[in-house]
């Protein structure tokens, strides 16, 4: 995801900052939001646990983007889990804060949460169509393909997340995400792909296999 909210980085001052260390949850499923949170620094991963013990992760938020957005508005409890994937530092921002200093005199702010409240419900829309989407190869590529946009169209980069993470966000086996990868570097097209680097040899080709529909 991009960063999306920076114009809230001029009202953290009306925020309480809080560190939050790798691998600890923020939010817990069925919890109450009284305030949203503002993610300066880290990543966080937003994930359900069904009762079987399946996993679905449903979106990464990374620095300057918010989150607690919909059940400050919504007044539902929190749906998943939002657990640090990385050292995170936030800003909490109390229900009153935001609907009484925030939204009242910062119609630029105002403007800007509702674009990324659309905008989410553009991915997780778009999630749910991968997730019933048939083409895997297609999936793992436009993936990989996302994060290498995110992280500047740069040909190596560190993806900060496992193959098994890529795998269970696209309701993937993992061996099924690891035999597209193993094509994609008989092809030239990636040379690696760990938690640590992903190294693509050939972006525009990657690209191309984004926008396209392969059968395994």
């Amino acid at each position: 995801m991009q960063a999306m909210c920076t114009p809230w980085l001029e009202v953290l001052d009306l925020a309480q900052r809080i560190e939050l260390p790798r691998n600890e949850t923020l939010l817990g499923e069925g919890e109450m939001v009284d305030g949203l949170y503002f993610n300066r620094k880290g990543i966080l991963r937003l994930n359900s646990v069904a009762e079987d013990g399946r996993e679905a992760i449903l979106l990464y938020v990374t620095e300057n983007n918010i989150l607690g957005d919909a059940a400050l508005f919504n007044g539902m409890p929190v749906y998943a889990l939002f657990t640090a994937v990385e050292d995170c530092t936030l800003y909490f921002f109390k229900r009153e804060t935001v609907l009484e200093q925030i939204i009242p005199s910062y119609p630029a702010l105002t403007r800007n949460l509702f674009e990324y409240l659309a905008y989410k419900i553009g991915v997780l829309l778009h999630h749910h169509c991968e997730m019933v989407n048939t083409d895997v190869r297609g999936k793992v590529c436009r993936l990989l393909y996302d994060i290498c946009r995110y992280s500047g169209l740069k040909n190596r980069f560190d993806p900060k997340i496992s193959q098994q993470e890529m795998a269970t966000a696209l309701g993937l086996h993992r061996a099924t995400f690891s035999k597209v990868i193993n094509d994609l570097k008989k092809e030239s097209i990636i040379e690696t792909a760990t938690k640590k680097e992903i190294v693509i040899l050939d972006i525009d080709a990657l690209a191309r296999y984004a926008d396209q529909t392969f059968a395994l």
